[in-house]
């Protein structure tokens, strides 16, 4: 049974309600009670003297508190019995009662209001705790002292203890249940002696514990369960759990409060959370990244798992870095996000701990606008320096910088936020303090850099790079280097695992910053255990190799589920639903996918395939038979599987899809004449009539107010919906009516659009927007927002030009362009005008040199006209290519050639852009037909030639099969040289046989032979001599000589007076007639010296002098013949040495022969069997069935080829595949 003595209570009742109500007071008590509950051991401890703390101490501490005062000498008087008095006091004190003055209960001599213990003894009194000693004559007895047992059954009653049914103790009848309960609660040992009375030392003890149970607080807490479990550690050694029903924000003071032992507790909790419960913040301060900030740490490798990101469907996610925080991760873009236009991300279970962070549709809007700046330039050794800016940079060259006051000569390497400078000398980076200038570099918002100087310290570096740090998962490895290392330096087949002996090496990498670098396993995937992991020759930018080439790691299992991240409907038919999931996923059939009407009926699929044309990626395109016409279907997906180790299933998925035209229609431009008070308004698409034809949705100035359309305005839909006439009333109230011309007094000016719909009751964008009247000549204007050109060329031989007003008249004689010819033009009365071109053939822009090649011009004079009659503007017109590459083979081709038995020939519909080419091998889909398996883009490689997209397979595949090929529907770098990425293409067979892959172990080293030489017929030199007298000769002698690079030769000939030139040429032969090497011979005046051999042209010079007296003769010396050598003709040779390997394999090699005009390619089947003399002799075999000018033979395995007449030498090249 309970202590509820009935007239202790009820006599206090009124005195406890004075003081503030009986609930008030009893719950004091209560609290105390329950406070106190679990120091009974303690108490009892003290009482007994079994405590680390001292009597003399405890009262101390009590005296600091004005429980206790003590006597006056200053003792304690521990040792004397306590009296009632005292008693009353310390259960005051204790308990916090209130002290009461003013009330006399007690008749006891002395017991007035002077005596000290009044106050308390009335207080212990109305709480119910004490009594008198004689009730009846009211005599409270206050020096009396107070038994064990007294003191059992007041403490009793002070802390409400049960008191039990069963007693077993020597106190009192009365007292045994007192006594029990303090027994059972470990307050009086069973064993005292209960009629003895209680000492002072035992008072005291009693009173420190409760005092220091009174005194309970909260020491610690801890926080669980998210944040939704509480539990606090009290100062009695208890702890109080509490469940809330809101979870506490992470790393926020917070107040919680709970009650323990009916005592009320507000206590400031703080949910101290280093691992990410949430995405806190997305901000994009720049176009080109996206930081992803969560309120806590989350784990690396899952934080970098692009994949985990999606944007918009027009982002693509090129990298996820994890910053130094640890809590930010900072998403770069394949091309840039657009400013100030909102988006969403989705983040999908990112780990934190031990939980997963995951967020849906969070919606950010970049937001740049600030200057590029430079934020570090530090020294890589002596050879490089990196510069670091506040953002990623769009471009750099070496123009933009300038070291120690010099233009930069050197190379520019351009990565997100850093730029690499390489300069060319080796002198310009020495030890010591540089200065870099650096100005104009250019953000991905057209904000260029200010000029900005910056010294920095070039100090040598002969440290090698290491490993600092790798993490993976089976299919990806991501390694952190030491240091910056050089890109040129790195190799994917350097980068590996061992399984045994065997090298599994990267399919790809990608850098990620200067440290840090993706490598790609798909095609050799991690195993699940700890495992070596090796990375050779890496160097960093001084040269310095890795030498700590090895490391061990543990790739992660991936477990994440796919998800559906986007479900839409292509637009263009309604007949093909796009499907992106968060990872790649394998989907071979429709059967994961049901689409049903809102009426439950279900719609057929026909197909799903993924976009690059296989049945394992992330993003797909489910078509139906028919369009998808109405407002809601529901597709449900079931049971798809990730393409992991761990085949993780996707949890089923439910997505509404609308067959509604959900595209608001736009404005597209306005024509209006004064003279006809006419206004012609077009539209991008069809607008419903009724809407189009209702006056009430359009707004006029007039006079620069804006009102309803005049009464007697007519408003005329046409063109199908895609126009509507205007045509205003004479006059408005007496006033004549003009557009645009303040001669009127009625001038309109603007016009205003509202309530226009399209038939799918779309909204028009521009609704309540002023805009001007046109009535000035029109012109081009930009294609479309965001753009730079007014026309394009859209597809092979067609370009569309965009006016700011609608066109009803064109002819192609109104435009010129500088390639080919404009042969048609038409309009339709809306902005564009479609022009046909010839002569571009179908290569878009037929030189190739850049993407505005082809010039445009609207002619002076032209007749175009606007839909209201007005003139056309003459200018050039700004046109860019969008034309799309796309496969063609040439006529009557099926199958693609092979060449080198290697390397399959895909060729497009124009000229390829070739830098970068070796990226191309991500965009296209090699197949083997045989087996069906798709090869990964490591086991082949891309290069470009013109149009042709040469596709190499590697030697390793060891492989005689044919191969399908295609064009990836999603291309991201296969391009023109305009930018156009590629179109998806059907899939082409290699031509059967042709490939072979197959290392046969022959080899084959070519060299050259004898010299070609071309025969030359020779010819003897002819020199002459022409005597001549201007006046008649003179008697005397003249000196002839005659020099041919030799010894001269000098003939003294007579001459008389009025000699005739014939007769002194006649002269001149005989004197010569025996000169060396020469037969002389003459005709009339004219000597001839013919040399007796063909050799050589000479240097001849004949010469005519007088001796000693004038003789008026004349001569003129000239070539007739040059002399040429003869030379005999040398047939060119050359050889090609064939090596057999140790054990031959069976396939084929391909021999080619060019001599820069003779290209010919001959394929041989290779026997296990052949020797070199045999392959030798195939190849002759072969190569002389072709026709060329050559001859080719086979001396013991050397095949020598012979030109079949004699030549000049030639560039003879022999290659052996």
């Amino acid at each position: 049974m309970r202590n509820t003595s009935d007239p202790i209570k009820k006599e206090n009742s009124n005195v406890m309600n004075a003081q503030g109500g009986e609930k008030k007071v009893m719950k004091k008590i209560l609290s105390v009670a329950l406070s106190t509950a679990m120091a009974f051991s303690m108490f009892a401890s003290v009482a007994f003297g079994d405590t680390a703390v001292s009597p003399q101490q405890q009262f101390d501490a009590l005296k600091a508190k004005g429980i206790f005062n003590g006597y006056p000498d200053g003792t304690a008087g521990l040792d004397k019995d306590m009296t009632r008095a005292e008693f009353a006091k310390v259960i005051t004190k204790l308990l916090g009662l209130k002290e009461i003055t003013g009330t006399l209960s007690y008749t006891d001599k002395n017991y007035t209001a002077k005596n000290w213990a009044v106050p308390y003894i009335e207080a212990v009194t109305a709480a119910g705790i004490m009594e008198g000693k004689n009730v009846e004559k009211k005599i409270f007895d206050f020096n009396g002292k107070v038994t064990v047992a007294e003191m059992a059954t007041i403490l009793t009653r002070a802390l409400d203890l049960e008191i039990p049914a069963e007693t077993n103790n020597t106190a009192a009848a009365w007292a045994k249940g007192y006594a029990q309960a303090a027994i059972n609660a470990g307050l009086i040992d069973a064993n005292a002696n209960f009629a003895g009375n209680a000492s002072r030392e035992l008072l005291v003890g009693a009173a420190y514990a409760i005092d220091e149970a009174q005194s309970i607080k909260v020491e610690s807490y801890t926080v669980s369960e998210a944040g939704k479990v509480v539990e606090f550690k009290i100062s009695d050694g208890e702890t109080v759990k509490v469940t809330l029903d809101k979870a506490l924000e992470a790393n926020k003071e917070t107040e919680v409060k709970f009650t323990y032992k009916d005592k009320e507790f507000t206590e400031k909790v703080t949910y101290v959370v280093t691992s990410a419960t949430k995405v806190e913040s997305v901000k994009a301060s720049n176009l080109k990244e996206i930081d992803v900030a969560f309120d806590g740490k989350v784990d690396k490798l899952t934080a970098e798992d692009k994949d985990r990101y999606s944007v918009d469907s027009s982002v693509v996610i090129e990298s996820a870095a994890l910053q130094s925080d640890e809590k930010t991760v900072r998403l770069t873009v394949v091309g840039n996000l657009q400013n100030q236009k909102p988006y969403k991300i989705s983040v999908r279970n990112v780990k934190a701990g031990e939980r997963t962070v995951s967020v849906t549709n969070q919606e950010f809007t970049p937001l740049d606008n600030a200057l590029p700046e430079v934020a570090t330039v530090k020294s890589l050794g002596t050879k490089a320096v990196k510069v670091t800016f506040t953002e990623p940079v769009k471009s750099a060259t070496s123009a933009n910088f300038k070291l120690d006051g010099k233009t930069f000569f050197g190379s520019v390497t351009e990565g997100k936020r850093d730029l690499i400078l390489k300069p060319y000398s080796s002198t310009d980076l020495t030890v010591g303090t540089h200065k870099l200038e650096v100005s104009g570099v250019e953000d991905f918002n057209g904000f260029k850099a200010l000029t900005k100087e910056v010294e920095f310290e070039v100090v040598s570096d002969t440290t090698a790079p290491t490993i600092a740090n790798v993490t993976a998962t089976l299919e990806k490895a991501t390694v952190t280097f030491s240091e910056e290392i050089d890109p040129d330096t790195l190799s994917k087949s350097n980068v590996y695992w061992k399984s045994g002996n065997d090298k599994k090496a990267a399919d790809s990498f990608t850098q990620v910053s200067p440290e840090v670098y993706e490598f790609s396993f798909k095609s050799n995937p991690f195993p699940g255990y700890e495992t070596p992991f090796f990375v050779e020759n890496v160097k960093d930018y001084s040269g310095n190799q890795i030498t700590a080439t090895e490391t061990k790691l543990r790739a992660e299992v991936d477990q994440t589920r796919p998800e559906v991240t986007e479900v839409t409907l292509n637009s263009t038919d309604n007949k093909v639903i796009n499907v992106k999931f968060s990872k790649e996923v394998k989907v071979e059939d429709v059967k994961y996918f049901t689409l049903t009407k809102s009426d439950g009926k279900t719609v057929a699929l026909r197909t799903v395939i993924g976009v690059d044309g296989t049945s394992e990626d992330k993003a797909f395109k489910l078509s139906t038979y028919d369009a998808l016409t109405e407002d809601s279907y529901t597709l449900k997906i079931v049971g798809v599987r990730d393409t992991t180790k761990l085949n993780n299933t996707m949890l089923d998925y439910t997505a509404t899809v609308t067959g509604k035209d959900n595209v608001a229609p736009e404005y597209s431009g306005n024509s209006a004449t004064s003279a006809t008070r006419t206004l012609y308004i077009s539209f991008n698409k069809a607008l419903s009539p009724v809407t189009v034809g209702d006056k009430s949705n359009y707004l006029v100035k007039i006079n620069g107010v804006d009102q309803q359309l005049p009464s007697g305005t007519e408003v005329t839909p046409v063109n199908e919906g895609k126009g509507v006439r205007i045509v205003f009333p004479q006059y408005i109230d007496n006033d004549a009516v003009g557009i645009n011309d303040p001669a009127f007094a009625a001038n309109i000016t603007h016009f205003t659009l509202l309530g226009l719909k399209d038939t799918a009751n779309n909204v028009i964008n521009k609704i309540g927007v002023s805009t001007a009247i046109n009535t000035a000549a029109a012109t081009t204007v930009v294609y479309e927002s965001g753009v730079t050109e007014h026309a394009r060329l859209t597809e092979e031989g067609t370009i569309k030009v965009r006016f700011d007003q609608p066109i009803s008249a064109v002819k192609a004689g109104d435009f010129s362009v500088s390639q080919g010819g404009v042969t048609s033009a038409s309009a339709d009365g809306t902005n564009l005008v479609t022009l046909k071109i010839s002569g571009l053939g179908k290569t878009g822009l037929t030189s190739q040199t850049g993407t505005t090649d082809l010039v445009l011009n609207v002619l002076s004079g032209n007749t175009i006209k606007t839909v209201t009659g007005n003139a056309v503007a003459p200018g050039t017109v700004s046109l860019k290519d969008k034309v799309k590459p796309q496969v063609q083979l040439a006529s009557g081709q099926t199958r693609l050639t092979v060449e080198n038995n290697r390397t399959i020939l895909l060729p497009f519909s124009e000229v390829l852009k070739s830098a970068d080419a070796d990226k191309y091998a991500e965009d296209v889909i090699v197949r083997n037909v045989r087996t069906g398996d798709r090869l990964s883009s490591t086991q082949y490689s891309t290069s470009v030639t013109g149009n042709l997209l040469k596709i190499t397979l590697a030697g390793s595949l060891n492989s005689t099969d044919d191969y399908n090929v295609s064009v990836r529907s999603d291309a991201t770098s296969l391009q023109d040289v305009a930018g156009n990425l590629a179109v998806s293409s059907s899939t082409y067979a290699t031509q059967t046989g042709q490939l072979n892959t197959v290392a046969t172990g022959f080899t084959a080293t070519d060299a050259a032979g004898n010299g070609g030489v071309a025969a030359v017929t020779g010819v003897r030199e002819m020199n002459s001599l022409t005597i001549s007298t201007p006046t008649a000769s003179v008697a005397g002698d003249i000196n002839v000589t005659f020099n041919d690079g030799g010894t001269p030769v000098t003939e003294l000939v007579p001459v008389t007076a009025a000699e005739a030139p014939a007769s002194i040429a006649n002269k001149v032969a005989l004197a010569f007639g025996d000169l060396s090497g020469y037969t002389v011979t003459r005709n009339g005046a004219k000597v001839t010296f013919t040399a007796d051999v063909a050799a050589a042209d000479k240097p001849v010079v004949i010469t005519v002098a007088d001796d000693t007296t004038a003789t008026n003769v004349v001569g003129d010396d000239s070539q007739d013949a040059a002399g040429v050598a003869e030379i005999t003709g040398v047939q060119q040779t050359h050889t090609l040495t064939v090596t057999a390997p140790t054990t031959p394999k069976a396939g084929f090699n391909t021999v080619t022969f060019t001599d820069g005009t003779v290209n010919v390619s001959v394929r041989i089947t290779v026997l296990a069997t052949d020797d070199a003399t045999t392959i030798a002799g195939k190849i002759v075999t072969a190569f002389n069935a072709e026709t060329a000018p050559y001859t080719a033979s086979n001396t013991a395995g050397v095949v020598t080829f012979t030109a079949d007449t004699a030549a000049a030498q030639k560039t003879i090249n022999v290659s052996f595949n």
